[in-house]
């Protein structure tokens, strides 16, 4: 009984520990580091009889430099809600052309945002996956969610929204030894008669 007493002690010991660790967020990356990535915009705005260009248009085949300006504490355990408000929806970046030059105000929200929120801390990957659905059931219907997925080399983290007149979605692939996207892409379809726009923007970290 005794031995019984301690097998069971450890094993639900080592489970506590194991569980800890897989809890355990930490940032490999620091302020002031900088990341260059290549920009990719495809899409058109349209009605019946023009097609115009899509939204960001100009930000094709641009290469943009993105710095680390403020990294939030993760050394306590976050729940969904508030790893959501406290790191996801942090401001971490500031982004640039990669020559120095300022983006344009009205692309420099979308393109640093979403870079900024695909910027995580590493370590507790399977808890954080367990946060969030790895798909939406029906894709179709009205709907509002953040997606998650642990891949083989990789994770995947992003948010998909389906309104009456406007669909979108954002996700980061992101590396699981730095928390830094290798790819970031957010796509927009909107309707606001007579004009029907549809843009996606990817944006490719380059090594």
């Amino acid at each position: 009984m005794v031995i019984l007493t301690i097998v069971i002690t450890l094993s639900v010991g080592f489970a506590t520990e194991y569980v800890r660790q897989s809890m355990t967020f930490s940032w490999a990356i620091e302020e002031g580091d900088v990341f260059i990535f290549d920009v990719l915009v495809t899409g058109s705005t349209s009605t019946n009889s023009t097609s115009l260009p899509p939204p960001l248009a100009s930000m094709n085949n641009t290469r943009i430099a993105v710095e680390i300006i403020s990294l939030p504490n993760v050394t306590i355990t976050f729940y969904a809600t508030n790893f959501i408000e406290n790191i996801v929806g942090h401001l971490k970046t500031s982004s640039t052309f990669a020559n120095g030059t300022s983006i344009p105000t009205a692309y420099y929200f979308p393109i640093n945002i979403h870079i900024s929120r695909s910027m995580l801390p590493i370590g507790g990957w399977n808890h954080l996956d367990s946060f969030f659905p790895n798909e939406i059931d029906r894709p179709f219907l009205e709907h509002e969610s953040y997606l998650s997925a642990r891949l083989r080399d990789s994770f995947y983290f992003g948010y998909s929204s389906n309104e009456t007149s406007k669909q979108s979605e954002w996700y980061g692939i992101i590396d699981l030894n730095t928390g830094v996207p290798q790819i970031v892409s957010f796509w927009v379809h909107r309707i606001s008669q007579p004009w029907t726009y549809t843009y996606n923007v990817t944006m490719s970290l380059v090594t």
